[in-house]
């Protein structure tokens, strides 16, 4: 959807990390790693937005650089917008999509080194059946991402239960952890 109301999928992704991150410059290899395309269609992306004034550009280094223009006159409803549609292309929502794909998920959420947290053990904490099949590689790709090994938690929604009941210790910690929740169908 946005594609077409944008143009292309790498404005739209160009768009998405100028306007969700307009204190800081990228130079184009850069830009390419960050949004996964073509060097080719990222030139032709920055031309246009250079062209519109969405974006400038500076040379440091013997590099270019592109950042977002604050001074733009409709900066402030593009990044509005933008901060709303972050999160369909968030790494976030990518991550729930996945993990859906692996069973019937009842609650997720990031903690530990997934969101800066170095004092919390967990870093992935899951609730549902999951298939250990799917989520073996899932878990090699993540920490692949990461470059970290990550430390994981899945309970069955029963086990779940079972220790929410007695005020398990652990399960008390856990939800009173700092936390970035990925999926959330847990009645209470």
């Amino acid at each position: 959807m946005f594609e077409q109301l944008f143009g292309s999928k790498t404005r739209v992704k160009l768009l998405n990390l100028f306007l969700n991150n307009d204190e800081m410059a990228f130079y184009v290899r850069e830009l390419t790693r960050k949004i996964d395309e073509q060097i080719n269609s990222v030139r032709r992306e920055l031309a246009n937005l250079k062209s519109l004034d969405i974006v400038t550009c500076k040379k440091k280094n013997g590099k270019l650089y592109y950042m977002a223009n604050p001074h733009m006159e409709i900066f402030p409803e593009l990044k509005n917008m933008f901060r709303k549609i972050a999160y369909e292309l968030s790494d976030e929502n990518k991550l729930a999509k996945n993990l859906k794909k692996m069973g019937v998920i009842k609650y997720a959420s990031l903690m530990g080194k997934l969101i800066k947290d170095p004092n919390n053990r967990v870093d992935l904490f899951i609730i549902g059946d999951v298939d250990k099949r799917k989520f073996q590689p899932f878990l090699k790709e993540l920490e692949k991402d990461m470059q970290k090994e990550l430390n994981y938690t899945i309970l069955s929604f029963e086990e779940y239960n079972d220790r929410r009941m007695l005020f398990d210790r652990f399960i008390t910690e856990i939800f009173s952890a700092p936390q970035e929740i990925v999926v959330n169908q847990l009645k209470d």
